[in-house]
């Protein structure tokens, strides 16, 4: 019986190992860190890393997959996506998505694997809100990151905020007036925030919605002290600014990382190519080696949301649910568009429209062509959802993003940069993260199409592998 007992326990311990191994044979490697693709390779997990990889056969008890003819690649990190945010509820504090529990519910079941979906393995959000808890306590979704905001009452997002709960988002509320390890000090806020497992802070820079300028901004001293504060935790900052003044006084605050693409080029904006002045602020994000995210998608949603029937988009089908969709056609669904309309004083819809998305979106792409001349590396950061608008939804929006870097010139070797090692490397995760090799965490994609090719090819994932495990792409997609 003994004799018994015992191989029952080392049977059930193998199986159990072998459940954590997974092995890859055959595939071609695409990762930043080669120089060409590897072909007919062999990749073994182990435990959620990666053990081995070789062009020589790997005996082993693995699950093995055979890669023949795929393309095995570093999973996608977005480096700023939202996920409290419910595309056109707002965050998921805020009235509308009060109004609608069960739709709010089923939204947030969903969302982790619809990024996943698209390949998104990791996410970086810069302003958690009050529901990350629902991304995080699903029990398949992305490799999860957060910064925090720090405001005070006198400034944006705070000062547009009009009811406590949207309010409650924010709780590093400094006051500019305290001294040194006061209470809300800018050192004190910095200390605290540092002890709640964020790899970043967060600042907002901006004066009010596109040439408005009517909110008050954190004075320099505050901006000084948040800083030294902040490079004493380790803690890179984030700067929200969007518009050419905001970006000149985020550069002076000394900011990491300029989470936002330059498509608000102020008194410059009737010039149809980059001036002087902004080149001149460019040059310095270049020589400062300053992060940049150019979030085209944030506008491009705001002028794809005035189209007609976009919520009827097909891929969408595959990322929101049914319900959600349906919502989408009902008059409570076209609040935000109507404060669109309101906006531009009666101006038709599609010239809205094209005004977003033939004039932002050149601009900021210009923009981006600029900084990839200097062979500057971009980070990929859709800034899900970037508003309101229902015409950005979960990783479908990261994929719009990496179309729109490869139409602003970037090439696919350096999409691929951007989606993985860049952002890897920018937040300090690159030991863990970023590229096919030996000893990093085996969150990666296996796809039909080579993305050395074709753009399109992100879009032919047949198996996601998160933490080693093994996931079809087609589990991953809404079940209607």
């Amino acid at each position: 019986m003994r004799k018994l007992s015992c191989f029952i326990f080392m049977f059930l311990s193998y199986s159990t190992l072998a459940q954590n191994e997974l092995l890859i044979e055959n595939v071609t490697i695409i990762s930043p860190n080669l120089i060409s693709p590897q072909q007919h390779m062999n990749v073994l997990i182990v435990d959620g890393r990666i053990t081995q990889i070789t062009a020589n056969k790997i005996k082993t008890k693995a699950n093995k997959i055979e890669g023949k003819g795929k393309y095995l690649t570093p999973g996608i990190m977005d480096s700023h996506a939202h996920v409290s945010s419910i595309p056109g509820m707002g965050f998921g504090a805020e009235p509308i998505a009060m109004k609608n529990p069960a739709l709010t519910e089923l939204y947030f079941k969903q969302q982790p694997r619809s990024f996943l979906y698209y390949g998104v393995t990791h996410i970086l959000d810069p302003n958690p809100g009050l529901n990350s808890h629902h991304f995080t306590s699903e029990k398949v979704h992305p490799q999860y990151f957060h910064c925090e905001v720090i405001t005070s009452k006198n400034t944006f997002p705070y000062v547009e905020k009009t009811d406590d709960i949207s309010r409650s988002i924010y709780i590093y509320l400094v006051n500019e007036k305290a001294g040194i390890n006061e209470v809300n000090s800018p050192e004190e806020i910095v200390s605290r925030l540092s002890k709640s497992g964020a790899s970043c802070i967060k600042l907002y820079f901006e004066d009010g919605y596109g040439n408005a300028s009517q909110w008050q901004l954190l004075s320099s001293q505050t901006l000084n002290r948040i800083k030294a504060a902040a490079d004493k935790m380790g803690l890179p900052i984030l700067a929200h600014a969007n518009a050419f003044d905001m970006q000149k006084l985020a550069l002076n605050a000394g900011v990491d990382v300029i989470a936002h693409g330059l498509w608000n080029w102020g008194e410059y904006n009737r010039s149809a190519d980059i001036p002087k002045a902004i080149t001149g602020v460019l040059d310095t994000i270049i020589d400062k080696k300053i992060g940049y995210m150019p979030t085209q998608r944030v506008i491009a949603g705001l002028g794809e949301l005035m189209l007609p029937d976009i919520q009827n988009l097909s891929q969408f089908k595959k990322v929101t649910p049914k319900p959600v969709l349906d919502w989408y056609k009902t008059p409570e669904a076209q609040w935000f568009k109507n404060e669109l309309r309101i906006g531009f004083d009666g101006m038709p819809d599609q010239s809205i429209a094209e005004m977003f998305i033939y004039n932002r979106v050149g601009k900021g792409s210009k923009v981006v062509n600029y900084l990839n001349k200097a062979k500057y590396p971009i980070l990929l950061a859709s800034d899900f959802p970037g508003s309101p608008s229902y015409a950005n939804q979960p990783g479908l929006t990261t994929f719009q993003e990496m179309k729109a870097m490869a139409a602003a010139g970037l090439t696919l070797e350096e999409v691929l940069a951007a989606s993985t090692i860049n952002n890897a490397k920018q937040f300090n995760i690159q030991n863990d993260y970023g590229s096919v090799e030996v000893g990093k965490v085996a969150n990666l994609l296996l796809l039909d199409s080579s993305p050395l090719v074709s753009i399109e090819a992100w879009d032919t994932i047949q198996f996601v592998i998160l933490n080693g495990e093994l996931i079809n792409r087609d589990d991953l997609a809404v079940q209607q």
